[in-house]
């Protein structure tokens, strides 16, 4: 099975092209039409991170929500990709307390936080709670108490809650094949779908009424979905409409409830400075965004290529227009 990237960025120097950053663009619009740039031809990718509010949507079959009577706070922090700030920890440790759960039942490895004064701070002593996917896995903790599930193997592929999450990811993104499997940097069981049924998976978790306490807790709650200097962050601060969610390996998902439409972007470089230029420029020529008067996102969507002492060389140019889109 192959693939038919599209040059999306390119960064010069003096003039010239130095490297081209290489990938997909896919756009589900309110029809669940598709449109793509790049030809993908339904290879599959793995969600790595932008699993999260797919998976977190089985608190709804569950009644999870309900049973523990979770707050938009507390379920954004369950969708999370968090940076280990005290707002975030705090929260964690708050829901581990309800389901009568402790830090050493996370299964998710104990890592540095991504904030970097959050590391300094800890002088290397972090726990699980540090690592960014534990709101996935304090959620997946509290369904299996909830549930009378075993909470030791909870990351097995063949656990009634991983299976449970396997069944709702396909339903969400309206695919019946069976879907490949690895284990996400978390060690969490992680699947891949073509691009385009990723899409309609966020197209079904924000553009309509199905998952409104998991897409309010997005709007509502920007920061707890990543945290300082994070790309999904900024991007929700761009345009309070919009719902964003990153995923390692270059991926990035955006829905804009307010015209129901849904972006997914996928970097084969996976480099995060051209996959947040290429994510930001997308949203501007659809017309989601029309200024970036965000000052933390400066750091995220730095154009300029400089010397090391930070003369200016060059730039990164994106190379795609809206009308580059071309119907499935």
């Amino acid at each position: 099975m192959t693939t038919k990237p599209a040059i999306l960025i390119k960064q010069t120097r003096s003039s010239l092209t130095e490297q081209e950053y290489h990938g997909f663009i896919i756009l589900c619009d309110k029809d669940k039409k598709i449109k793509k740039i790049g030809q993908d031809c339904d290879y599959p990718f793995f969600h790595r991170s932008c699993a999260k509010p797919l998976q977190a949507a089985i608190l709804k079959d569950f009644k999870t929500d309900e049973y523990y009577k979770l707050s938009p706070e507390e379920i954004a922090v369950c969708c999370a990709s968090h940076t280990g700030e005290k707002i975030h920890i705090d929260i964690l440790k708050n829901l581990l307390k309800k389901g009568g759960l402790k830090e050493s039942d996370l299964l998710c490895p104990a890592i540095e936080p991504l904030n970097k004064e959050e590391q300094i701070k800890f002088f290397n002593n972090y726990s699980p709670l540090h690592n960014n996917c534990s709101g996935k896995h304090t959620l997946m903790l509290l369904i299996c108490r909830q549930n009378g599930w075993d909470i030791k193997n909870y990351l097995d592929k063949d656990h009634p809650l991983q299976i449970a999450i396997y069944k709702k990811i396909q339903e969400l993104c309206e695919t019946g094949s069976e879907l490949p499997f690895t284990l996400d940097g978390c060690g969490a069981p992680n699947f891949a779908t073509s691009l385009s049924e990723l899409a309609k998976g966020f197209y079904n978790i924000f553009c309509t009424d199905n998952y409104v306490k998991i897409k309010n807790a997005f709007l509502s709650h920007p920061y707890l979905i990543g945290g300082k200097h994070r790309p999904d962050t900024e991007i929700m601060r761009l345009n309070h409409s919009i719902c964003a969610k990153a995923g390692a390996g270059g991926l990035i998902c955006i829905a804009d409830t307010s015209s129901k439409q849904v972006l997914v972007i996928k970097l084969m470089q996976a480099d995060m400075q051209a996959r947040s230029i290429a994510a930001v420029d997308a949203m501007i020529k659809l017309g989601w965004i029309d200024n970036i008067n965000s000052i933390d996102y400066a750091l995220l969507y730095n154009k300029t290529v400089t010397t090391e002492e930070q003369k200016p060389v060059g730039e990164f140019l994106s190379v795609f227009e809206a009308e580059d889109f071309k119907e499935d």
